[in-house]
């Protein structure tokens, strides 16, 4: 793996030659990564899946891109659909693919174009060392430039992002979960003083399960969460890449053993490019 690594960083320096991309709509301003096939949390934290798994989830975005007074993407409604397959009792693999309406203000000469498709995202997840109580897996995910680059729905090229997530469950059946890693992109995008590039990724949650409340919900039927997120943004000299941080808590309910929803809210701590200013999410997973 340490080899492949090696490989992926040259590939992508060698990316970085070229000077970066002065097209400042050519990203994608929503950040968000949860993993299809499991709603739990809104980043990888490890939520194990037996069989397979799909995912419709549907969002309110404000604000997650702002210059002062200009917002040139003031609100955005999301539609996401995906699906997860474990691959034996170590792998899961999935993909996710969303669509949007979006409103926000002219930046230059050209107007924000209301409907927007994302880009396609794919990921993999190995479980490395561990049993149900503790455990480590390795992340990698992909995306591909299928979205609207020109309208801060997708990405001006690939990017390629490596995890390490660990997962505790402690007593009560309380789960702590954390990750940590880095984004390669192979297209920097320059906005404003910011340089979009390479970047590193870490977020912690936490799953608090409710005592059985009969006859509304048994126990494991009604969970809190609560989760931060970050991405440290690289810099190269040359300027430094926006650094969002982002606050969520949730509700994630299972009503019977093949479904499960998710109802999250969260706001960006932090005034950046990709922070929005609130986010309301509502995920219905099914699994079997």
């Amino acid at each position: 793996m340490t080899s492949c690594f090696v490989v992926l960083i040259a590939f992508a320096s060698a990316a970085h030659a070229d000077k970066p991309l002065d097209r400042p709509e050519a990203i994608e301003v929503d950040r968000a990564d949860t993993p299809a096939g499991r709603t739990e949390l809104g980043f990888d934290g490890g939520a194990p899946l037996e069989g397979w798994g799909a995912t419709l989830s549907t969002g309110w975005l404000e604000r997650p891109i702002a210059f002062g007074d200009l917002h040139p993407v003031r609100r955005r409604e999301v539609l996401v659909v995906g699906g997860a397959l474990a691959l034996g009792p170590s792998i899961v693999i999935d993909a996710r693919l969303g669509a949007a309406h979006q409103i926000g203000d002219r930046l230059g000469t050209r107007a924000l174009d209301n409907w927007v498709s994302t880009d396609l995202r794919l990921g993999a997840r190995v479980h490395v060392v561990g049993d149900a109580a503790r455990s480590a897996f390795v992340r990698v995910d992909a995306s591909l430039p299928t979205g609207d680059d020109g309208d801060f729905a997708g990405e001006a090229s690939w990017s390629l992002a490596w995890r390490l997530i660990g997962r505790i469950t402690v007593p009560a059946g309380i789960v702590v979960a954390a990750s940590a890693g880095i984004r390669l992109r192979g297209q920097e995008v320059v906005i404003g003083d910011r340089l979009v590039g390479d970047e590193g990724v870490v977020a912690i949650g936490m799953v608090v399960p409710l005592p059985a409340v009969a006859p509304l919900w048994c126990a494991e039927g009604v969970k809190l969460t609560g989760e931060l997120v970050a991405i440290l943004g690289n810099d190269v000299g040359v300027g430094k890449g926006p650094s969002p941080v982002e606050a969520r808590l949730g509700v994630v309910t299972r009503p019977t053993r093949e479904i499960t929803i998710g109802v999250r809210a969260g706001t960006g701590i932090n005034d950046e490019i990709g922070a929005p200013r609130y986010r309301a999410t509502v995920e219905l997973s099914y699994t079997r």
